[in-house]
């Protein structure tokens, strides 16, 4: 009696601990959005940025849901003229009433996603007419990779730089600090991590 209550206690821990470590390596969900090209304007104090998306956006991507500030990834194509093949770490701002995260958006300049400011305009326009979506981000530093997944560990990592070089050169080497028209890069694709 007493080795049968042994090996029931073994197996049910056992299993316990399965299903604990399954839930563990299967807990991250990712949400990936594409798009023809993008801007990361910057927010007024850094790590604050606004993160545009624009084409090729499916329309029933959903909007207003981030209710916790998420990992995220930021993957520009190695096609883009600017920027190809790097990335950038974000932390997704939460969502509220007031500034829903992420929002469909109509931008001053409209279908040229001329990039004249970062409100979304209320207009009588269908937010989706555009096909734009707006997402408040605050950038991270390249070494907070270690909190993601590992299959996103080793990405050429772009981050915010403080300083100048020696030719008074600005080391900031976030995409989207560029003067127009080069501060649209792009194809991009945003992985974002819900746990």
């Amino acid at each position: 009696m007493k080795f049968i209550r042994m090996f029931i206690f073994i197996l049910f821990n056992t299993l316990i601990l399965v299903s604990f470590n399954f839930k563990l390596v299967n807990s991250t969900e990712i949400v990936t959005i594409k798009a023809n090209e993008a801007r990361l304007y910057f927010g007024g104090l850094f790590p604050s940025y606004i993160f545009y998306m624009q084409g090729g956006i499916p329309e029933d991507t959903a909007s207003a849901w981030v209710d916790k500030e998420y990992w995220a990834v930021l993957e520009i194509d190695k096609s883009s003229k600017v920027h190809g093949g790097e990335s950038t770490i974000f932390k997704l701002k939460r969502s509220s009433k007031a500034s829903p995260q992420p929002e469909w958006c109509v931008t001053e300049g409209g279908a040229e996603f001329a990039g004249k400011g970062p409100a979304c305009l209320k207009t009588p326009a269908d937010p989706k007419s555009m096909n734009q979506l707006r997402f408040k981000v605050k950038v991270q530093y390249s070494e907070t990779a270690k909190n993601l997944p590992a299959e996103f560990q080793d990405k050429n990592w772009v981050q915010y730089e403080v300083g100048y070089d020696d030719d008074g050169v600005a080391l900031n080497k976030l995409p989207g600090r560029l003067a127009p028209p080069d501060h649209t890069f792009g194809p991009v694709t945003l992985y974002i991590f819900k746990e």
